[in-house]
């Protein structure tokens, strides 16, 4: 099993802020925890359960395929064709369903001189819902795989494009019903929305190929005088090894969102297993305010006997402090995005490739032999589910969902948004918080309609729990 501890160099050697010394409620300057020591990176992580890893080209079952002769009719034809694609996308409403556009591309694929691309991506299935997601997907090179079979056709180039993961795309435009819209950033990377979160995305973005990776992919040799097999399926066999080498990965979304910098992040549930606790953790993303209350070691089954005198009642940790601003908006802002994540997707955006000599850009008739790739992921008893909300207000709260702790097991995204949690934690600043919890966010905890986790393995917040931080609301700011 590799080991998983390699994650906190995401956060260690790439939060520039976690060495800050974070400021305390008065203005005075405390030396923060000591940050982690250098983690080494393992050589193989493992892949996500849930992802869809490459295969190689096991549905090459088509008759055999040729390109169009160069100078033929059917040729000029699919030319035209394609100059209209080039010439619509520019003129497509941003907002509106692309109907045009999806026929198009359709009919293009279809078109007997794109046979070789029919084998090389049998079915050519992709979702756009407007006119954006369209140019995105046509820019990020699914203009250039179609254009490539063209080109080869009349001798006009060599270069073999592989097709590109469809990007997803998030934005106030694309998602116009969804209850966090209104912090979604535009698809535009100069948006100040976006650069705002640019060292966020680029962070997470470095974690998932990590997460995946670790110190690099073993390269893949796909020259086809090393892969032996008959000479008529040479480039089928060439094709299915570059696309295969392709890296794959968790993906954040064209847009996504932007900064959370109001509101309170509430996390609740048990941390640990042999030695836990029941907590509660109230961060304040206005002020950086920290509370926790936890009822550690106790098992509820033992409470009459505890009530009898025969074990001593188990009692409540408060704490209260202040963390840095920008590792708690950080944390907050992976934990929202993790819904909008692609699982798998290519992310490498230098897509052509050399058609090696000798080789002739063909498909034979019988299917290529391929063997199926396993999937498998990893867990432990000692890893528990958390619950967690963003909160705004009474029965304000436009998102939740869950973590798993200690990290994310199979899950980069995650994995990535817990290690945030713990490191921005462990960087809190003991004292007076700064910002007085709130009356309405303790009546949401203990309020039936607090919001279900997805899988149901989180129970809300327990009574005693809640009381304690009734308690703290008569008490202020500080713990004691």
């Amino acid at each position: 099993m590799p080991d998983r501890s390699f994650a906190p160099v995401l956060l260690a050697c790439l939060i520039g802020v976690a060495c800050s010394k974070p400021a305390t409620p008065g203005g005075a300057s405390r030396e923060p925890a000591a940050a982690p020591p250098p983690i080494r990176v393992p050589d193989t992580p493992p892949p996500s359960a849930d992802e869809e890893p490459p295969v190689a080209d096991t549905t090459l079952v088509q008759a055999g395929a040729e390109l169009c002769a160069a100078g033929s009719d059917a040729l000029s034809d699919a030319r035209a064709r394609y100059d209209a694609l080039e010439m619509l996308v520019p003129r497509l409403d941003a907002a509106a369903p692309p109907s045009a556009f999806v026929s198009q591309v359709k009919a293009l694929y279809e078109h007997e001189c794109l046979a070789v691309a029919r084998g090389d991506q049998p079915g050519l299935d992709f979702e756009v819902a407007t006119g954006i997601e369209a140019k995105i997907y046509w820019e990020a090179g699914l203009d250039m795989w179609l254009r490539a079979y063209l080109d080869f056709s009349d001798g006009a180039d060599n270069t073999v494009w592989l097709l590109p993961s469809q990007p997803s795309v998030v934005t106030p435009l694309t998602r116009p019903g969804d209850r966090l819209a209104p912090w979604m950033c535009s698809a535009d990377p100069e948006d100040p929305c976006a650069k705002r979160v640019a060292a966020w995305r680029s962070r997470a973005q470095r974690t998932f190929e990590l997460f995946k990776y670790g110190g690099g992919p073993d390269r893949v040799n796909c020259d086809p005088a090393e892969n032996e097999g008959p000479e008529e399926d040479a480039y089928a066999r060439w094709r299915a090894c570059e696309s295969k080498a392709l890296r794959r990965h968790a993906s954040l979304p064209v847009g996504g969102l932007g900064a959370i910098e109001d509101g309170w992040v509430v996390v609740y549930g048990r941390r640990g297993h042999y030695q836990y606790c029941d907590a509660v953790t109230a961060l304040d993303l206005s002020s950086g305010s920290h509370y926790r209350f936890a009822d550690c070691d106790h098992r509820p089954e033992l409470d009459g006997i505890a009530a009898a005198g025969g074990i001593p009642a188990a009692s409540i940790e408060v704490e209260t402090g202040n963390i840095s601003l920008e590792l708690l908006r950080e944390f907050a802002w992976v934990a929202l995005s993790v819904r909008y994540i692609q699982r798998s997707a290519v992310t490498e955006t230098a897509l052509g490739r050399q058609l090696p000599d000798g080789l002739r850009m063909a498909r034979p008739p019988a299917p290529l032999s391929a063997s199926g790739l396993g999937l498998w992921g990893r867990g432990s008893s000692g890893h528990t589910t958390l619950g967690w909300l963003w909160t705004r207000g009474s029965s304000k709260t436009p998102a939740h969902g869950e973590l798993s702790w200690p990290d994310g097991l199979s899950d980069p995204a995650d994995d990535h948004a817990v290690r945030l949690l713990d490191f921005a934690e462990q960087r809190s600043v003991p004292g007076c918080a700064a910002k007085k919890l709130p009356a309405w966010l303790v009546g949401n905890l203990a309020d039936a309609s607090l919001p279900k986790t997805d899988n149901g393995l989180v129970d809300p917040p327990s009574e005693v729990l809640v009381a304690a931080m009734r308690r703290q609301l008569k008490k202020g700011r500080c713990a004691k």
